[in-house]
Parts: C-alpha cells; structure tokens; sequence
C-alpha cells in the first residue's frame, strides 16, 4: 500500500560527515559549517518483495463488506439481499495512484577537539508533498444481480470513498499532503585511528535521535520524517591514494535501531491494508548494514570528481501488540535492500586558501544519486549540492 510504502522515504537522506579522504578529521580548534541542498524527482513507486518495481497504485473492486456502515441507507439495503446476491455484489473498480516529491536542508556542524578526533552533528530538515489521486475505472451494477432494487440506495462515486475512509474508517481526508517539519538528528565522533604517508584508517560512533516527525496513523498518504526511537551506530572504514591523481575509500556502518511504542492501524488482511482499530505496539525496527565502496579523482588542484556505490540491508522489523494476526502483517515485506550509485563533482578553494589567494577554505559538491536496484524500498532520483566551511 502506498502509506506503509511512503513511510520508508526518510530512510534515504541521511547526511555523511567526511570533509576530504575518508579518514580525515579537522585539526584541532578547527571549525566547519555544512549546508546541504537535496531534492527528488517525482517519486512513483518502488522495488517490491520479488526486486521487480511496481507504482504506487490501488486497485480495488467495493465488494459489499467494503461499503458496509458507510450509511444507514446502504446497511438497510444490503441487509435485504440474498447470501448470492450479497456475495456477488460490486460497484465496480476503483483505481488509487500516488506521487510524491521531497525537498530537504541539512545544517552540520563539526569540530576538531584534537587533530585525531572531531565531534559533529547535523539535522534535517523537510518539505514533502504527497498526491494521492482516486477514480472510479469501472461501475459493477450490472453484475449485482435481477433481484435487486436500486432505486434507493445512493450510487458510490469518489465522494463516497471519501465518505467511507474518513467517517468509517476515521483517517483524515484522501488526496493531496503536505508538511515541513525537521528529521532525525545525528550526533557523532570520528577517531582517526591511523595515518600513514598515502592511507588512513578511521572510526565513527554515535547516535541518531529521534527528532523527526513521526508517521501519523490517521493519515493514509504522509510521508514520516523520522522514525520514533533511538539509533546507535559504529562505524570503520579507511581510504588510501593510488597515486596523485586517483584514491580509493571503503566504509561499513552498522547500525542497532532501539524498541519504541506507538498507536498503530491494526489490520486482518495483507491485501486491504486499511482498518479503523488501533492499539498501542512495541516495535522493533530492523538493525542496518551499509557499507560503501568510492572512488576518486583529482581533476586539478581546484576540481575533483568522484564515484560512490553503496549497499544497504535492513532486518526484517518486530511488531508487538495485543493482536498477533496483525502484528505478522505490518512486519511483512520490512526486509529491505537497497543498491545505489553516486556521481559527484567537487570544487575546492583549499589550495587557494593555502596560496593566500582566498580567504577561507570552501568546498562545493554537486552530486547525482539514484536507487537502481532494491527490495521493498522506493525508487528514486535525487540531486545534491553541499557548501562546506571551514574556519
């Protein structure tokens, strides 16, 4: 469905620390500021279960069970039928499909307490826009059957959906969602185990804490910013300089996401994913790997370029509550991986700043990133550019 779908979306704009080779730090007393720009194309739908990418899309046919305490009209009317004619009864399909698009601005922060360890942190911050659009594809009456009067009951169009999703189902209006609210924060400290003459070796841990708008189980089409509990992280990776020109850096984070309570839907059917019981559960989202995998040019003194692959898997979540059945199904499909590539394009003022030719070290980054292979995780296109300030 499209809101367990979308609520994965924060998962991909965390933003990363490193100020040149991977294992650099600041030198002490060093200060840096970093501004970060980041916007998706239209977001349509994502890899599912099987790897294979399907749209953001709801197609379903209004069965009598679906419409039924719609109204007292319709429950009087369906209450009159036959087992068959109940059974048989459709008015018809109707055909849901959702876009998406997300802005964010980062604000980071780092600081060298020595020349081996710098502390750091950054937040997010969101604007995130949701069209979910509902027409009716097909009308059924014809297929519900010669002993049926219609001439009272009220004809189901988009209206009426509507009706049904927020006064039987009580979630807040269908249609289009917005919202600018802040992420997730992350706090760590990068120790710069070793360095040698062309290689370096480093670790980072920390936290992330949960500072970003939460999933609203009232509306079915929002995208959450954060993801309602604490993260612990560890960190190690190192890079090394081939020659003048080209350098290698790999890294791998491991990551344990803490248990939290919420108010969640709780659902009795993995094909209609709508429900208008909730309850309070423990859910224990899954623990992350990410490793990753760049390479780097230096075009001049000024100009450089770069290539980053990234893999990243998440365990399958855990879901608590009074109610097992649906437990079972919000954890399904919540194994996730994902494969992305990273092309970047980076311009530096440090050997300027070096020559007494500019005042201040500055490093801008304009970046391409795409998902182009998953599981159960959204498809997307997404464009950055970085200010660094070091002073």
């Amino acid at each position: 469905m499209i809101r367990s779908l979308l609520f994965l979306l924060f998962f991909f704009f965390t933003i990363g620390a490193s100020y040149a080779n991977y294992y650099d730090t600041l030198p002490a007393g060093v200060r840096n500021f970093t501004f970060r720009l980041i916007h998706t194309g239209s977001i349509t739908g994502s890899y599912g279960n099987s790897g294979n990418f399907k749209g953001y899309n709801i197609n379903t046919t209004i069965n009598a069970d679906s419409i039924k305490g719609v109204s007292n009209a319709v429950d009087t009317y369906l209450n009159s039928l036959s087992a068959t004619d109940y059974a048989n009864f459709s008015f018809g399909t109707f055909e849901g499909s959702a876009t998406s698009k997300v802005t964010a601005e980062a604000f980071g922060f780092g600081y060298g307490i020595t020349n081996q360890i710098t502390v750091y942190g950054f937040i997010p911050f969101y604007s995130a826009q949701v069209d979910l659009k509902i027409a009716r594809t097909k009308k059924g009456r014809n297929n519900v059957g010669t002993a049926i009067q219609l001439e009272n009951l009220p004809d189901v169009d988009v209206r009426l959906i509507q009706s049904l999703f927020v006064n039987y189902y009580h979630y807040q209006p269908l249609g289009k969602w917005k919202a600018n609210d802040f992420g997730d924060a992350e706090i760590g400290f990068m120790t710069q185990l070793k360095k040698w003459k062309n290689a370096g070796a480093l670790i980072n841990v920390g936290f992330v804490a949960p500072t970003g708008r939460q999933d609203n189980p009232d509306i079915l089409q929002d995208i959450s910013f954060g993801d309602g509990q604490w993260d612990a992280f560890y960190e190690w990776g190192g890079g090394i300089n081939l020659n003048s020109a080209w350098s290698l850096n790999n890294w791998t984070r491991l990551t344990y996401q803490f248990p939290y309570e919420t108010m969640v839907r709780t659902l009795s059917s993995n094909t209609f994913l709508i429900s208008a019981n909730k309850t309070m559960a423990r859910i224990k989202l899954g623990n992350k790997a990410q490793t990753n995998v760049e390479g780097n040019f230096q075009i001049s003194d000024l100009w450089s370029t770069s290539l980053l692959y990234t893999l990243e898997y998440v365990e399958p979540s855990q879901y608590r509550s009074v109610d097992q059945l649906s437990d079972r199904i919000l954890a399904e499909d919540s194994e996730k991986i994902s494969h992305i590539a990273r092309l970047s394009l980076g311009y530096s003022t440090l050997k300027l700043y070096q020559q007494k030719k500019f005042f201040m070290p500055i490093n801008l980054t304009m970046s391409f990133q795409t998902i182009f292979a998953g599981k159960n995780i959204p498809k997307y296109e997404r464009a950055d550019f970085d200010v660094k300030l070091f002073f």
